[in-house]
Parts: C-alpha cells; structure tokens; sequence
C-alpha cells in the first residue's frame, strides 16, 4: 500500500517527505494534475523560463563576431553560458 495522505481545507494535501526525497520537489515547483485510471496522477513540471533561454547559433556568432574580444574572452564566455544552462 502507498503513503496515505488527507485531503485538508481548500483541497490541499502534502506530500510525504518520502517522496519528496525520491523525486525532486522544492517549495514554489509546478506539478501537473491528470486524471488517470482511478485516481489523479502528480508530474513534476518545468515552465520555460524565457531569459534563460539558450541562445541560437546565429545570435552567438553574431554577438561574438561583432565584439572585440580575445578568443579566451570568448571561450570563457562559452563556458558562462553553458554553465547557465544546467541551472
């Protein structure tokens, strides 16, 4: 049998800590609700983040063409960015 959790005012239920640790959760994630079979079906989901969008090919080259930069300048800024985009 799974963990039993209670149904509280306004519909709010918590998940147990045991899950938590299994799947990633932090404070303010988005979870995504679908009915499935006899029951609701909790997905962890990410929202697209439009700043921390990667960059195309076209607006690096672009960006680094158009600078008057050394290639190490460029190369660190690479990393910078890759970096980033794991976060």
């Amino acid at each position: 049998m799974g963990n039993l959790v209670r149904v509280k005012e306004k519909y709010q239920v918590t998940i147990p800590a045991q899950l938590r640790e299994l799947v990633p959760l932090h404070t303010g994630d988005y979870l995504e609700a679908s009915v499935y079979l006899d029951g609701i079906l909790l997905r962890p989901k990410r929202l697209v983040d439009t700043p921390k969008r990667k960059p195309s090919i076209l607006e690096f080259l672009h960006e680094s063409r158009t600078a008057t930069r050394s290639r190490e300048e460029i190369d660190a800024a690479l990393s910078a960015d890759r970096a980033s985009w794991d976060q």
